[in-house]
C-alpha cells in the first residue's frame, strides 16, 4: 500500500474515531425519522451531514494536508522521501481526508438506498455518481490551491487556509448549482440540452462531465505535485486540457442568448469564439497563478535565438499555450465571419480589439512580476481600466475614450482594435526589454519548470 496513504490511515482512521462518528450519524438519521416532518427524512438529513463532513470539513483537511507538514517543518523532509508525486498527491489527498469519506460513506448508504426505493436504481446510482464526485471536486480543487500557493512561497496564515478551503467550497457550489437545474426528479424543469447540435439527457451529461472533471483536477493536482517536488511536466497533458475544454465549451453555442452581438453568427463562429472565451480565461488565470520568472523566460528566448525549437516548446508556460490558443480560434472566429458574412465590420473588429486587451493585460502582469504583490497590484489596474475609470468617463461625458480601455461595439471599424494592439504590442515589448536584460547570463540559465 502507498506509504503516505497508509500513515495517514492510520492517523485518521483509528476505532475510537470511527465509532464516534458512526454513533452520531446513526443518531441523526434516527432523529430525522422519528421527527414525523415529512421534509425532514433520514436520506435529507444525509444530504446535509454529507456536505458538512465531505464537503465543508473535507475541503478544510485538504487544504492543510501540505500546509500542517510545512508548518510542522516535515515538508522538506517528506519532499526528499523516495515517494513520487502520484503517491504523494494521492496519500494526501485522499488519506487526509479518508476520515471524512468514512463519514460520507455511511451519509451515502442512506441516500442511495433512500432513492432505489423511491426512484429506482438508476436514480440510485446517479446520486452516487454526482455525490462522490462532488466532494472528490471540492477536495481536490481545494487541495490544488493550497498546493499552488506552496509552489508560489506564499505564507500559510489562517486566512489562506480558509482561502484555499474557500476554492473548494465555490467548486462545490458551482457543482450544486449546476445539477440542480437538471435534478433526478419527474418535476424537473427540463429533461435534455443540446452539445454540439445533438440533443442529449441532460442527467448522464451532466453526471459524464462531472466524472471528466473530476479526474482532470486530480491530474492538476498531480503536476502540481511534481513540480513541489522539483519535476517538470511536459506540455502534453496541457494540451490535451486546452483542446478538451475547448470542444467542450465550444459545444454549448445553442445556449447564447440572442443580442445584437451575436445576431447573424452562423454556428462555426459562435462556437470558435466560445472556445476563445475559454482560453482567455484560462490565459487569465494561468498567468496570476504561475511564477513569472524573468530568468525562465531569458532562458526560453535563448532557445528560441538558437532554434531549438524542442526545448522551446517545451518550456513554454500553461498561460503561454492558453494564449496562444486564444489567439488561434480568434483569428479563426474572424476569418469566418469576414467570409461568411463580408458586409459584417463590427464583429470582427471587436474580437481583434478583445484579444489586444488580452495581450494588454497579460503583459502588464509579466511586466509587474517584480513588484511585491504584483499580482494583486495588477488586478487592482485592471479594476480601475476595465470599471473605475470607465464609469468616471461616462459620467463626465467622455464616452468616446472608452475605446481606450475596453472594446467597444460603437468604435469606429477597427480604430478600436488599432489602440487596443498599440497598447498591448508597448505593454509586450516593456515586458520584452525587461525579461532581456542582462542577456548574458541566459544561456547558463536553467528553466523553472513549466506547469
Amino acid at each position: 500500500m502507498n506509504p503516505e496513504f497508509q500513515r495517514n490511515l492510520w492517523i485518521e482512521l483509528t476505532p475510537r474515531r470511527m465509532i464516534l462518528m458512526a454513533v452520531l450519524l446513526a443518531l441523526a438519521f434516527f432523529a430525522a425519522a422519528v421527527s414525523g416532518d415529512i421534509n425532514q427524512t433520514p436520506a435529507d438529513a444525509a444530504r446535509w451531514l454529507f456536505a458538512i463532513v465531505v464537503v465543508v470539513w473535507g475541503t478544510r483537511n485538504a487544504a492543510t494536508a501540505v500546509v500542517s507538514e510545512i508548518r510542522d517543518r516535515t515538508w522538506d523532509m517528506q519532499r526528499l522521501s523516495a515517494l513520487g508525486p502520484g503517491a504523494m498527491m494521492w496519500g494526501k489527498l485522499f488519506g487526509a481526508t479518508s476520515f471524512n469519506w468514512f463519514g460520507g460513506a455511511l451519509c451515502l448508504a442512506v441516500i442511495v438506498g433512500d432513492a432505489a426505493m423511491r426512484r429506482g436504481a438508476a436514480a440510485a446510482a446517479a446520486d452516487l455518481v454526482y455525490y462522490v464526485a462532488v466532494g472528490v471536486i471540492a477536495q481536490a480543487a481545494a487541495f490544488l490551491a493550497s498546493l499552488v500557493a506552496v509552489r508560489r512561497r506564499q505564507s500559510h496564515s489562517r486566512l489562506d487556509v480558509f482561502v484555499y478551503q474557500a476554492v473548494g467550497l465555490a467548486a462545490a457550489l458551482a457543482v450544486h448549482q449546476i445539477w440542480s437545474v437538471a435534478r433526478v426528479a419527474p418535476a424537473a424543469p427540463w429533461n435534455d440540452l443540446v452539445w454540439w447540435g445533438v440533443r442529449l439527457d441532460a442527467r448522464v451529461f451532466l453526471l459524464a462531465s462531472l466524472a471528466v472533471f473530476a479526474g482532470w483536477i486530480v491530474t492538476g493536482c498531480y503536476r502540481e505535485m511534481r513540480l513541489e517536488l522539483m519535476m517538470r511536466n511536459g506540455i502534453a497533458v496541457w494540451l490535451a486540457f486546452l483542446v478538451f475544454i475547448g470542444l467542450y465549451v465550444a459545444g454549448f453555442d445553442a445556449w447564447l442568448p440572442t443580442n445584437r452581438l451575436v445576431a447573424g453568427y452562423d454556428a462555426v463562429a459562435l462556437r470558435l469564439l466560445l472556445a476563445t472565451a475559454a482560453y482567455a480565461i484560462l490565459t487569465y488565470a494561468m498567468v496570476i497563478l504561475e511564477p513569472k520568472d524573468r530568468v525562465h523566460y531569458r532562458w526560453l528566448g535563448s532557445q528560441l535565438s538558437s532554434a531549438r525549437l524542442g526545448a522551446f516548446f517545451g518550456g513554454l508556460q500553461s498561460w503561454m499555450m492558453a494564449y496562444a490558443a486564444a489567439l488561434v480560434c480568434a483569428a479563426a472566429a474572424v476569418a469566418r465571419l469576414e467570409l461568411a458574412h463580408p458586409d459584417m465590420q463590427g464583429p470582427p473588429a471587436l474580437i481583434a480589439a478583445g484579444l489586444g486587451f488580452l495581450t494588454r493585460d497579460v503583459a502588464l502582469f509579466v511586466v509587474m512580476r517584480s513588484r511585491r504583490r504584483g499580482d494583486l497590484a495588477t488586478l487592482g489596474i485592471l479594476l480601475a481600466a476595465y470599471v473605475l475609470v470607465p464609469a468616471i468617463l461616462k459620467g463626465l461625458g467622455f464616452a468616446a475614450l472608452l475605446v481606450l480601455f475596453l472594446p467597444q461595439p460603437e468604435a469606429p471599424s477597427w480604430i478600436g482594435a488599432a489602440l487596443a494592439w498599440g497598447e498591448g504590442l508597448a505593454l509586450a515589448a516593456l515586458a520584452l526589454s525587461g525579461a532581456s536584460s542582462r542577456r548574458s547570463s541566459a544561456g547558463r540559465s536553467e528553466p523553472s519548470p513549466a506547469s
